[in-house]
């Protein structure tokens, strides 16, 4: 047919339901955008179906049940190894999209590039990183579900309320909480100086142990995504505890534009995903000592002139929507693949 937009099959680094991230969000729009979107989840289990999470969308645990008469298909791809996988071929249209300054791409990304036809990076250090290697790169952030996130609305949760009757603010982290790029050591001293402050983490703590943590430092784990922002919401200010590493200073934080739109202060290490960011948007710091004068000063600014910065958060947060780069993404695959947007 010769309007049909053309499909999408995807090469991710993680399983469609472990952690709601940016493949998902970008795969959820071109769904909706009229592209029908495959989706190989890492995990494999024979013999089972595909499972159509949403409309046009379908998540594949056995590769061999994946339609083998995909005319002209773009592939994303989320871990540059993938790329021995896909030979070259005029019909196919490949993206790696650079989401991660990990070691563990090292010996993989020089195939990966030469195999693309285009590369996103999701930050301006990926960029200059990938400079002069791939001749079409495009700067695709991170972004924010706006309908999703918000600064009211929802039933707030029991173990919240229980928490916040127990200190005088909230500081929250969501997501993977991992060594390679979480200072946990950090969160402790944080925990152990400000005993009146109650510390949150909700994610996948990989192979930390929170048995030995300091009272007012609680781990609830993994919250499904539907609820959230319900959490969020119950923070009085944001952290990106971030180590200075490469990857950290490779990343782009979805949380920071989910506690922007959630109309949170957030409080992070100074890397280079927070250049150009100031209070009382971003508070930022280099060492422990600092972290606890940048969360004292946002709870502060909280109590003095909460409406101003709600409004400069939110304002900033509607330029960062998953919507805008889904758009952006659109316009230039557009111009490249003739696609019917």
């Amino acid at each position: 047919m010769a309007n049909a937009k053309r499909p999408i099959i995807c090469f991710p680094a993680i399983d469609w339901h472990f952690l709601y991230h940016r493949p998902q969000q970008l795969m959820l729009r071109l769904a909706r955008a009229g592209h029908p979107v495959h989706y190989r989840n890492i995990a494999q289990v024979p013999g089972t179906p595909p499972e159509e999470v949403a409309a046009n969308l379908w998540v594949y645990r056995d590769f061999d049940r994946l339609p083998g008469d995909i005319a002209k298909p773009i592939y994303f791809v989320y871990f540059p190894a993938h790329a021995a996988w896909l030979q070259p071929a005029d019909d196919k249209f490949v993206i790696y999209d650079c989401i991660d300054d990990d070691p563990v791409f090292d010996g993989h990304e020089e195939l990966m590039l030469s195999r693309a036809d285009m590369v996103l990076c999701v930050s301006r250090a990926l960029m200059k990183k990938h400079e002069g290697k791939h001749p079409r790169l495009l700067l695709l952030a991170n972004g924010v579900d706006l309908n999703h996130y918000t600064p009211s609305g929802g039933a707030t949760p029991p173990e919240m309320s229980q928490i916040r009757e127990k200190g005088e603010a909230v500081i929250g982290f969501t997501g993977a909480f991992y060594t390679g790029w979480v200072d946990a050591e950090l969160f402790y001293f944080l925990a152990e100086s400000r005993p009146e402050w109650q510390f949150v983490v909700i994610g996948h703590a990989y192979h930390w142990d929170f048995s030995g943590a300091p009272p007012n430092l609680s781990h609830l784990g993994q919250r499904p995504y539907d609820i959230l922002p319900s959490y969020v919401r119950c923070f009085d200010a944001g952290i990106i505890p971030f180590v200075d590493n490469r990857i950290a200073r490779g990343a782009d934080p979805v949380k920071l534009y989910e506690y922007l739109a959630a109309g949170l202060p957030v409080v992070s290490r100074n890397l280079p995903f927070i250049e150009g960011l100031a209070p009382p948007l971003v508070y930022s710091y280099n060492t422990g000592e600092e972290c606890l004068a940048a969360i004292a000063r946002a709870l502060a600014d909280e109590k003095e002139k909460r409406d101003e910065a709600l409004r400069l958060r939110l304002a900033y947060a509607s330029g960062c929507s998953w919507d805008v780069r889904i758009n952006l993404l659109l316009t230039e695959l557009r111009k490249l693949t003739f696609l019917e947007i």
